[in-house]
């Protein structure tokens, strides 16, 4: 049986709950203001800031010791991913950011904080973007997600 779940950022945390029940299943002291404020202060973006960014981050979601079924599938309405699936040019509602898709937008990062990136090919110049575009990467890969679910977001 695959078990839905679902991932909300915060500024502090990266938050996995069951879907169907809103169990939390786990939480990543990692999120976008924390990533910003500790590693992102300046633009343009520093690769040995990128680089420190990866291993802090690598670092909290090894410290949550997350168990997560295999097979589980990963979603979110969160508007910073929908950020991210706008960057990656996927238009329609409930299609999945792929890993290789944001595996794109982070060496683009990399291209960028070397200065190496044509200015048409820049992925942002918020800061915000750059900290989502990291957490995704190292969430995805150190949970072993091929994909994330983007749900339109709840009206209020």
């Amino acid at each position: 049986m695959t078990l839905y779940l679902n991932l909300t950022l915060t500024e502090l945390t990266a938050r996995i709950n069951d879907a169907q029940t809103g169990e939390i299943l786990g939480e990543i002291k990692a999120g976008h203001k924390s990533v910003r404020e500790l590693f992102f202060t300046r633009i343009p973006l520093d690769a040995l800031a990128l680089e420190r960014a990866i291993e802090w981050i690598e670092d909290r979601i090894q410290e949550a010791r997350l168990t997560l079924p295999e097979g589980s599938q990963l979603s979110t309405s969160d508007p910073d991913i929908q950020v991210l699936k706008q960057l990656a040019n996927i238009e329609e509602s409930g299609a999945a950011l792929h890993v290789d898709a944001v595996e794109q937008m982070f060496s683009r990062l990399v291209l960028q904080a070397f200065g190496q990136s044509p200015t048409t090919q820049n992925v942002s110049d918020s800061t915000r973007v750059f900290a989502t575009v990291v957490l995704m990467r190292e969430i995805l890969h150190h949970l072993r997600f091929e994909r994330i679910y983007i749900k339109q977001a709840a009206k209020s």
